[in-house]
């Protein structure tokens, strides 16, 4: 008789791994040993035994989802932008109700997106932080997700162009650089990592753009930017003289190339999708947003089709309302679908349906594009982002067995994707590093009622100090009453 290796964890259901073949065991096992995937596979090649066994038949094995795009301090105004322009939104509130965030309270108004994300089972999230009003605003965000037990790759943002950044809100390139040294110092361990950034194009002075640029590149990190950015179209031309393409331009002073990850991406120039996959850049996709706010030639496809690497993204909550990342994985292919049938009715060419049609995209991309594809836009695939030896314990384990829109299984990936994930009473643990941080659809440590009570009283003081009362429910069609 063979003996059996011990292990910390022993992980049996339905595997789908996500490596490179894609395989999914029905008969499956994952084995966790200090923090770190130590073999998967089938079960009756298992030579593992543990003390802690979770799961079994029924339950089905993934790894944790990696969110590649948020801005979890907009916690404080989340779903606010309905009934808003963006300028209304830009300025009339979001400037300064974060701008009112000290440490305290960006802590308090990023722990429910941080919430919302590993209770629908996401282990990885980047956050673009843009104001530093006050300088440790950061930090309670930085703290918010340490203490949930998640993983990030934090981007402090540096922004300072007259037109586009509000007084008191501009910083400039030595300043942003110095903190975040300081930021990268005291916050970077094995789950959390800084970088520096901006918010696109016309948010920064050119040269200090550059700079910025610059500086991750010699630090080896990612460099985070909204590209094509809302005020790309209306600033690029007028302000910095360039009448072509973000991505163009972003080619131009030499800064496009593989640690480059742009958020959004759409509305490009022709021939703009091939020039980000030359050069080696990812995509931050966020097609819920998109959706939200109407766009209608979203389209993935063009970027996916010329090997450019996209991972799939949420926004802030001011727009992604539910943050939840199976919503994405949904509204991708809805988005595409959508796009692609206002592309036919507007385009010259005549065509007519024939019943042999095959919509673009599936479950199993739209899987991808959240796990395997997000880490690998976020530079951690070699450490994250499937179920393989060697990788660390981001995983996710659901409990179909009570889950009425997860049966019958034979379309398994559709019907997760479809339905928008599993319930949260399905999730019955979220692992981050072998740590089980979320059981039975609740966090261990974190005390959801109190997360709540203190996001709804930080929402109210903002409201009031920062007069910004006037934009929420704005052109509401009900009568609130006191």
């Amino acid at each position: 008789m063979v003996m059996k290796k011990k292990c910390d964890t022993l992980l049996k259901g339905i595997v789908i791994s996500m490596d490179q073949e894609r395989h999914v065991f029905l008969d499956g096992y994952v084995a966790v040993n200090n923090g770190i995937i130590e073999s998967v596979g089938s079960i009756s090649e298992c030579k593992y035994e543990s003390d802690n066994q979770l799961g079994g038949d029924g339950f089905i094995i993934l790894p944790g989802l990696v969110n590649v795009h948020s801005h979890l301090i907009q916690g404080c105004m989340r779903g606010m932008a309905d009934g808003t322009t963006y300028e209304e939104r830009l300025f009339g509130f979001y400037y300064p109700m974060t701008g009112a965030c000290d440490e305290q309270r960006s802590y308090i108004a990023s722990m429910p997106p941080i919430m919302d994300l590993l209770l629908r089972g996401v282990t990885t999230t980047a956050d673009d932080h843009f104001t530093h009003l006050h300088k440790r605003s950061i930090d309670g965000v930085l703290k918010a997700i340490d203490d949930s037990g998640m993983r990030c790759r934090m981007a402090r943002l540096t922004i300072n162009d007259k037109e586009a950044v509000p007084d008191g809100f501009r910083e400039e390139l030595d300043e942003g650089l110095a903190e975040t040294e300081r930021v990268k110092s005291e916050w970077e361990n094995d789950k959390i990592s800084v970088t520096a950034s901006t918010i696109g194009i016309t948010y920064c002075e050119p040269d200090q753009l550059i700079e910025l640029w610059k500086w991750t590149d010699n630090n080896d990190r990612q460099f985070d930017i909204h590209a094509p950015a809302v005020l790309d179209h209306k600033y690029l031309a007028s302000r910095r003289g360039w009448e072509g393409g973000s991505f163009e331009w972003l080619d131009h002073v030499g800064i496009l190339g593989p640690n480059v990850i742009s958020a959004h991406s759409q509305n490009l120039r022709p021939g703009e999708e091939k020039l980000i996959a030359d050069c080696g850049a990812a995509v931050a996709l966020v097609p819920d947003m998109e959706q939200v706010l109407g766009l209608v030639n979203f389209d993935a496809k063009k970027l996916l089709e010329s090997n450019v690497t996209c991972g799939l993204g949420l926004d802030g909550p001011v727009v992604a309302y539910g943050h939840d990342l199976w919503t994405a994985m949904r509204s991708f292919l809805t988005a595409q679908r959508m796009g692609d049938q206002h592309r036919t009715m507007m385009s010259d060419t005549q065509t007519k349906w024939t019943g042999d049609e095959v919509l673009y995209g599936s479950a199993e991309q739209a899987l991808e594009l959240a796990t395997i594809d997000g880490a690998k836009a976020l530079m951690m695939d070699e450490k994250i982002g499937s179920l393989e030896s060697g990788k660390f314990a981001d995983i996710l384990l659901i409990d179909r067995t009570s889950e009425s829109h997860l049966t019958p299984m034979g379309a398994m990936i559709a019907n997760l994707v479809y339905g928008n994930g599993p319930n949260q009473s399905a999730i019955k643990a979220v692992m981050v590093q072998g740590e089980v941080v979320v059981e039975n659809g609740k966090h261990k440590t974190i005390d959801h009622g109190e997360v709540v009570r203190e996001s709804d009283h930080l929402q109210e003081k903002l409201l009031d100090e920062t007069d910004c009362r006037q934009y929420l429910r704005k052109r509401s069609r009900f009568t609130w009453v006191q």
